[in-house]
């Protein structure tokens, strides 16, 4: 499923909601064709977007997304919802790319929240809008992208350096750093967790190093 859009990114008053379902035993990649820009406001009041996603027993959402340009001035909340039912697979990836070239980035709340067979898995937030907090070193530092990858109703049975065993079935990377083209996450890990999302038992996939 293709996320196509037809108006210039996000503006002061935008609300937008959307809500995927994925059936029983089923697959779905959702693709975005364009990075998104949270514009400046001018004074304006912010926008607002809400992602509701649920994925029903045995089935597999796969979702990397393009980056999410914060530009001086903007004014974002975000918020992401996932339910998995019994056996669901997701696989989420996301990139805030904090500010556009030479500029500092706006207010952005972006939150996620996953729950696997009822049970929380999941709550992150970030929040870039308290710049000193922001580029502390225990936070995002002197880095333009914060990226993320979310395995989520299994986990990765013999994850890289540097991701995380959730406390339930989700393994998490976490990454900081430039802003290029093209960046975010390595390719061969998202590659890798691609297989195990997909995979209808969670089999362990085959090693790569990434």
């Amino acid at each position: 499923m293709a996320l196509v859009q037809s108006r210039a990114s996000l503006l002061a008053g935008d609300d937008v909601e959307l809500s995927v379902a994925v059936g029983p035993g089923a697959s779905l990649e959702v693709v975005e064709l364009a990075a998104t820009v949270a514009h400046d406001v001018r004074g304006g009041c912010g926008a607002a977007v809400r992602v509701g996603l649920e994925v029903e027993a045995g089935g597999c959402l796969l979702w990397l997304g393009e980056p999410l340009i914060v530009a001086a001035g903007a004014r974002l909340e975000r918020t992401t919802i996932l339910e998995l039912a019994p056996a669901a697979r997701a696989l989420l990836g996301e990139r805030v790319v904090l500010g556009r070239t030479r500029e500092r980035p706006g207010a952005l709340v972006t939150r996620t929240r996953i729950a696997c067979d009822g049970a929380p898995l999941l709550d992150e937030t970030l929040d870039t809008g308290d710049a000193e907090t922001l580029t502390s070193a225990v936070v995002a530092g002197a880095a333009r992208m914060v990226a993320g990858l979310t395995l989520a109703g299994i986990r990765d049975g013999d994850p890289p350096a540097g991701a995380m065993q959730a406390h339930g079935p989700a393994t998490l990377w976490r990454s900081a750093g430039p802003a290029r083209a093209g960046g975010g996450w390595p390719d061969a890990l998202a590659a890798r967790w691609r297989g195990l999302a997909l995979a209808a038992d969670g089999a362990p996939a085959p090693a790569v190093h990434a």
